[in-house]
């Protein structure tokens, strides 16, 4: 099965949201963009988080998927303080309580001093047929 590739919103970097390869969907790493002009807007861990959350939504609902379908996450953020806050904002975006696998990574530091970056991968239902 060929992969497909997409592009949500408009950027002018070298990767794509995400990739279908026929079993899974890859998400690519999301930093906290501002939901009018889709330029890096660093703020509150738990902004960020959130920003982050809702634009993997977006990308997943593009391939008519959502978190439900999400199987593992990864964290990447700044600060190991703001865990608490990072989490307090992660859960509300599983009200079901069904958490994906999921790897938080201390770094450095992120692109326009964001906190945190959050990447996932899918899996695809059985017969799924995307608008990619």
């Amino acid at each position: 099965m060929p992969l497909e590739h997409r592009n949500v919103f408009d950027h002018t970097l070298p990767f794509s949201h995400i990739v279908l390869d026929g079993e899974y969907a890859h998400v690519s790493g999301q930093l906290a963009q501002d939901p009018e002009t889709r330029q890096l807007k660093a703020g509150t861990a738990e902004y960020e988080t959130t920003r982050c959350m809702e634009q993997l939504v977006e990308i997943l609902s593009s391939a008519e998927l959502s978190l439900d379908n999400v199987t593992r996450v990864n964290l990447y953020i700044t600060n190991l303080a703001d865990f608490a806050e990072i989490n307090a904002a992660y859960v509300k975006f599983f009200p079901s309580g069904k958490f994906p696998a999921r790897t938080c990574v201390a770094v450095a530091s992120l692109l326009g001093n964001t906190r945190i970056e959050i990447e996932a991968t899918a899996r695809l239902p059985q017969g799924h047929k995307s608008k990619l």
